[in-house]
């Protein structure tokens, strides 16, 4: 399958999810998951249990995180990774095929040391954005190595979703820094098709939008 290359700037026609202007919901989204999570972490009347999933409601939405490695997590002036998943559903069809195969993707975690936590949130258009965050680049490999991870985005993204975009980036200073994310490439697929479409963006080589996520 042929993967196509998009500017920093550049626009699909006929595929408004490629839009550059996305960058900045997104990273707003990612922002928030990380807020999240370092509240919880932060909060002592919260026990956070490793590999325990908190779930809670902001706006009568649905928002979770899981810790993984809580010491990893919070090194200081460490930077850390992170994989921050955003679809566009078929809101019409039943999604729970899909959570179950994420709720057994999630309790694979315990297998790949590398990642560190897991986190949810419901948008207000009624999809969800995920943000994994691992220690270093090649622990997202290892996982993406796992049967079931593979099963679901081969299997079941193109059943549920219409299209995909899956930033990956790193976190300057861990969560004990700014609480910054910085999204260095973006990887695009169409499922609207028989025949899947996919690009990916390159952020690091200059030109790229303002993908600030208070711009």
């Amino acid at each position: 399958m042929t993967q196509r290359i998009l500017g920093p700037q550049q626009v699909v026609r006929g595929r408004p999810f490629t839009k550059p202007s996305l960058y900045r919901a997104d990273t707003r989204a990612l922002t928030y998951m990380l807020h999240d999570l370092k509240c919880l972490i932060d909060a002592d009347r919260i026990p956070v249990v490793p590999f325990t999933a908190i779930e809670w409601e902001v706006n009568g939405l649905s928002r979770r995180s899981m810790v993984c490695d809580l010491a990893t997590l919070t090194g200081r002036h460490k930077e850390l990774c992170f994989v921050g998943f955003f679809g566009e559903r078929h809101l019409d069809r039943s999604m729970e095929p899909l959570e179950s195969a994420n709720a057994e993707l999630v309790l694979e975690f315990r297998n790949y040391p590398g990642i560190l936590s897991y986190s949810s949130m419901e948008l207000y258009d009624g999809n969800w954005a995920n943000l994994v965050i691992h220690d270093v680049p090649k622990a997202r490999e290892y996982w993406r190595s796992s049967e079931r991870h593979a099963e679901a985005a081969e299997r079941l993204s193109p059943q549920f979703y219409q299209s995909v975009r899956i930033h990956n980036g790193t976190i300057p200073g861990g969560l004990s820094g700014g609480g910054d994310v910085v999204i260095q490439t973006t990887k695009y697929w169409d499922y609207r098709k028989s025949r899947v479409w996919q690009a990916v963006r390159d952020l690091t080589a200059g030109n790229a939008p303002d993908i600030h996520a208070n711009a």
